[in-house]
């Protein structure tokens, strides 16, 4: 099994960088300076018990995912994106596996138009998503 990690901001960068971190097969989809960063230095998740960084494939779209029959796609995107991120991950893998991410009462509504396997996640994550300044201040996104 792989985990597409959609919209590694983050909740779905934490989640994809911990599956990742502890030996599953992650692809992340990101996008922006952020997909650059991950491509060049990988993704980073800092924690209470340390900082890691882990190499993990990162591509802009669905499109630029090689879907295999056994992916799971992690549903990360803010709900205001979701319509969005489901119509162009349906146009090019409709028979995905869909887990929503992000504790919202309409995202599940929204997969389950558009994929007959969508499971929903309580997710307990205490997360912020850093940006790393050019002079190395971070700030919060």
């Amino acid at each position: 099994m792989r985990f597409v990690s959609y919209g590694a901001g983050a909740v779905g960068g934490v989640v994809g960088g911990r599956l990742a971190e502890h030996g599953h097969d992650v692809v992340v989809i990101a996008r922006g300076p952020h997909l650059d960063a991950i491509r060049r230095d990988g993704l980073r998740v800092e924690c209470p018990d340390g900082v890691v960084t882990v190499p993990v494939p990162a591509v802009g779209s669905p499109a630029e995912v090689e879907w295999r029959d056994d992916d799971v796609v992690l549903l990360g995107v803010k709900s205001q994106d979701t319509v969005a991120a489901l119509e162009s991950l349906r146009a090019v893998a409709p028979e995905a596996t869909v887990v929503c991410l992000q504790n919202g009462v309409e995202n599940e509504r929204q997969a389950l138009r558009r994929f007959e396997r969508v499971y929903a996640i309580c997710v307990m994550l205490p997360t912020g998503h850093l940006v790393w300044a050019s002079d190395n201040t971070v700030f919060g996104a």
